[in-house]
């Protein structure tokens, strides 16, 4: 029990990793209907710019943190107005290919500026949290909290705001949205933004947890596509946030009763089982409508 209740906790640590990058992949891919293979690369410029700030810079943890995640947001507004404005309806295959084509030149570029040796930031806070038979690192624990008030910002941003409204509208209908005076360019271009953004906030937040390397961000992103085929067309903002910490549990829990070689396989043929069952996700009414937020 006591290791059972161990691999939980650890779980959601990486469920909170797992929760920031798909909440930007899922804005990106609901909103403006691509998938951007590329997502996972700006988790990854984030936690190389955190460590360049904090490790060659000298500049406070906490304050490279928003920096970082300014930063990351220009270049995913930068990506969305050179190359993903410009395959906004081309076919799904030419998405995929130019997203990748992407990601590769985006880790090319990472290598050359920062070099193929793995590279690690310190953790602001140290120590450890007991609770009972658990115990988690202090650090740990504000990433948990961190990921699940980032959930809650981005929560109030799409179902409390105007451009909440905006971007809703968007997602389910662009010619109506257009119609009723809605941007859809400048939408569509905060939108990429804002998910470029969380993505690198979460590569910040996880640097002192990670060996940084240039392909780190392949990982997160396909558990992003994973989650957001289980949960379907229909599936919302909330759902993006248990699935990913249900995920993360597999997958950790597999690591510690079966074998951590396999732990990746284990999520796979979970979710291939899964689709079996229900392979219009875990909400019905995706096959009845469009995408929604």
């Amino acid at each position: 029990m006591d290791l059972f209740l161990q691999q939980l906790a650890n779980s959601l640590v990486l469920g909170g990793a797992y929760v920031m990058v798909a909440l930007g992949l899922f804005l990106v891919f609901n909103t403006l209907h691509l998938p951007n293979f590329a997502h996972g690369e700006m988790f990854t410029l984030g936690a190389y710019l955190q460590w360049t700030a904090v490790s060659q810079l000298g500049i406070s943890f906490w304050l490279a943190l928003p920096l970082v995640a300014v930063i990351v947001a220009g270049v995913g507004w930068l990506l969305e107005r050179s190359v993903f404005r410009r395959l906004q309806g081309s076919s799904v295959l030419a998405v995929l290919v130019g997203s990748l084509a992407l990601s590769i030149i985006i880790q090319e570029f990472v290598t050359f500026i920062w070099g193929i040796d793995p590279l690690s930031v310190q953790a602001p806070i140290e120590g450890t949290v007991s609770l009972g038979s658990v115990s988690i690192a202090s650090y740990r624990m504000l990433i948990i909290v961190a990921a699940l008030t980032i959930s809650a910002l981005v929560g109030v941003l799409v179902y409390r705001s105007r451009f909440g409204r905006s971007l809703r509208a968007v997602a389910q209908n662009r010619e109506i949205a257009t119609l009723a005076g809605v941007n859809i360019i400048r939408v569509g271009a905060i939108t990429f933004a804002l998910g470029a953004g969380i993505a690198g906030l979460a590569g910040g937040l996880l640097a002192p947890t990670l060996n940084l390397e240039p392909h780190m961000g392949f990982h997160p992103t396909l558990v992003s596509f994973v989650l957001l085929v289980a949960i379907g067309a229909g599936g919302r903002l909330q759902a993006v946030v248990w699935g990913g910490f249900l995920i993360a549990a597999v997958e950790t829990l597999a690591a510690g009763y079966i074998s951590n070689d396999i732990r990746n396989m284990v999520v796979f043929v979970a979710l291939v089982i899964f689709l079996s069952v229900r392979p219009e996700g875990a909400f019905r009414q995706a096959s009845a409508q469009k995408v929604q937020l």
